[in-house]
């Protein structure tokens, strides 16, 4: 055990933790530390993703990053509970469902698609497909997103090639 505990003090005085790796840090490409950048308008705040969402999309666009604004509505499933027969499921609480609605950016790097928002602290990779799957995987078990868009005419700027994107899609 005193060798273990050598070696690592060792390795973190002449080299830092990420001689490990070999000094490679995973993930963390341009495209990323923009992403991570706790400085943009917006960031940690509640009710600011918008303004965080076409801050965030301008700074890595101008980076030469591909990126938009996508826009959804999605209902809070509750609390997830495990039923008799050991499905889990979301019971909303109080009796109803909360609706709401949220903005991200989706961006390209290195060939995966990313998703961003003003609550995050790293991007979340994603699958790229239409905009009501991405905000699904982004969103997580508890939510159901009922519609996203990408929004248009931020900047002018091109949209990325998604998979089934037109502007509106209602989720089945």
């Amino acid at each position: 055990m005193k060798t273990v505990v050598s070696i690592i003090c060792a390795a973190m005085l002449f080299g830092g933790i990420s001689c490990f790796a070999g000094g490679i840090r995973i993930g963390d490409t341009p495209a990323a530390r923009i992403a991570k950048d706790a400085s943009i308008p917006g960031k940690g705040k509640q009710g600011e993703c918008l303004p965080f969402a076409i801050a965030l999309q301008k700074k890595l666009q101008a980076a030469g990053v591909p990126a938009q604004v996508v826009v959804y509505g999605y209902e809070t499933g509750g609390v997830p509970t495990v039923g008799t027969d050991g499905e889990i499921s979301a019971q909303p609480v109080g009796g109803a469902a909360a609706r709401a609605s949220h903005a991200a950016v989706v961006y390209e790097d290195r060939g995966r698609t990313y998703m961003m928002d003003n609550q995050s602290w790293t991007p979340r990779w994603i699958h790229n497909a239409s905009p009501v799957q991405m905000a699904q995987q982004f969103s997580g078990i508890n939510y159901s997103v009922k519609m996203a868009r990408v929004m248009n005419g931020v900047d002018g700027q091109p949209k990325l090639p998604m998979a089934s994107a037109p502007r509106q899609i209602a989720a089945n």
